[in-house]
């Protein structure tokens, strides 16, 4: 299972530019069509989105939730209590503080930033990350790491600005894609790396939700990296007390118990399977029972396809269908914590290269569809997203729960192509996986 940075091994397949004289597959190279499509799409993306920032910033920028995390650590500064009040305005369960103590730490220096500048911060830092994360993941999948791979990570990032959680994400300066970029390159690193798994427990100690790869680093056996990213989110909760000790008491005994404090499960933003039964069943201990069990299934299901994908060299899709499972499983996601999607339509891209990969490609046009958003607004469509689009002829319980519904499509379609690939190997003595990728 180790490997050196930026070699997934099983998914090195005929796109490759080549073989070495060893028979060794040769480092891949993006083919120039979707190259110039890809950059096409971004210039315009980027043009029409900073088009529309400056049009209307209050709207398109207006970094809302990046601002509630300033009142948090200007709360810190000041000695002020994180979980009594709402961190904007009075609303139980609008804009409260829902991250342990350690999170609020790390926002204090965002005290020093204000009007243009902060929002200029705000939006530059999620734009660049989202541009090193396209990049590590085009070199987790074999490109070769030169200036062409550069520029095509800069205009898939910006074409990704239209990719609903993407786009909010950066649009609320929230810090689900500093979470994403802290998971992935811990994982990209060689299970010999003696620190891996530390990146992933300071994810975990900011937001509780990347716990679920610690998870997957037990299932697949990797247990120095799992015991280093406990004991790194051990480190993180110790330096919350040490710092705020009454804050850390309140956290860890009662607000991270408190569904109040988010908003009620029904809610129409929740993309979660918790969200989905509230709002077809309404709320009560039948639909908690519901969701523990369904929602249990769907996350040993997950682990146990992501550990095979994993054991047979396929990390980057393991990794994937994590975050998604993760997101689906969690009691609350808003559209913005989904942005795991933006990786799945990356690898989707990724794999619709490969001549006569007509159901990758079908695939590809499904998650475009389903994650779109804000290309409708462009052309005074009320409805910026699926998500959004009012129930028709009783439709609206799958299209408005389309994240769930792709995620579970994600599970079976990998469910399969891992049972295909088993059946391949009986008829085959080569790698079947070098003939189906996943």
């Amino acid at each position: 299972m180790d490997k050196p940075f930026g070699a997934d091994t099983a998914d090195t397949d005929q796109t490759s530019s080549g073989s070495t004289a060893t028979g060794t597959p040769a480092v891949r190279v993006i083919p120039a069509p979707a190259f110039r499509i890809v950059a096409v799409l971004g210039v315009i993306a980027i043009l029409t989105y900073v088009g529309l920032v400056i049009q209307s910033p209050g709207t398109r920028a207006h970094l809302l939730d990046l601002a509630a995390y300033r009142t948090a650590g200007l709360r810190v500064l000041r000695g002020v209590s994180l979980y009594d009040t709402p961190l904007i305005g009075h609303t139980r369960g609008v804009y409260e503080f829902v991250y342990p103590p350690f999170a609020a730490l790390l926002f204090t220096p965002l005290a020093a930033l204000n009007g243009v500048l902060f929002t200029i911060a705000g939006t530059v830092v999620n734009v660049a990350v989202l541009v090193g994360v396209v990049w590590l993941v085009l070199c987790l999948l074999g490109y070769r790491r030169d200036s062409r791979l550069t520029w095509f990570a800069v205009f898939a990032a910006c074409a990704l600005l239209y990719c609903e959680p993407i786009r909010q994400t950066v649009i609320f300066g929230q810090i689900n894609l500093v979470l994403l970029a802290l998971v992935l390159g811990d994982l990209a690193l060689p299970d010999r790396a003696r620190w891996k798994g530390a990146l992933t427990g300071v994810a975990a100690g900011i937001k509780l939700t990347p716990a679920f790869f610690v998870i997957y680093l037990l299932v697949t056996r990797r247990w120095r990296a799992a015991a280093v990213a406990g004991a790194a989110f051990a480190g993180t909760g110790l330096l919350g007390f040490l710092a705020l000790p009454r804050d850390s008491v309140t956290f860890w005994t009662s607000a991270v118990m408190d569904p109040a404090r988010i908003g009620p499960a029904d809610m129409g933003p929740n993309q979660t399977l918790c969200g989905m039964l509230a709002r077809l069943m309404g709320i009560g201990p039948e639909q908690r029972i519901l969701w523990l069990v369904l929602g249990a299934a769907i996350a040993i299901a997950g682990l146990i396809l992501a550990s095979r994908l994993t054991l047979a060299g396929r990390e980057l899709p393991a990794i994937v269908l994590c975050g998604l499972v993760s997101t689906v499983v969690s009691p609350f996601s808003w559209p913005h914590h989904w942005v795991w999607l933006g990786l799945l339509v990356i690898y989707l891209l990724h794999l619709s290269l490969r001549p006569g990969a007509v159901l990758d490609r079908w695939a590809l046009a499904v998650t475009l569809t389903v994650t779109l958003g804000g290309v409708l607004g462009i052309i005074d469509y009320q409805v910026p997203t699926l998500l959004a689009v009012p129930d028709w002829a009783h439709l609206g319980f799958f299209y408005q729960n389309a994240y769930i519904w792709l995620t579970l499509g994600v599970l079976v379609a990998v469910y399969l192509r891992l049972r295909r690939g088993r059946s391949h190997s009986k008829q085959s003595s080569g790698p079947p996986w070098l003939e189906s990728p996943v």
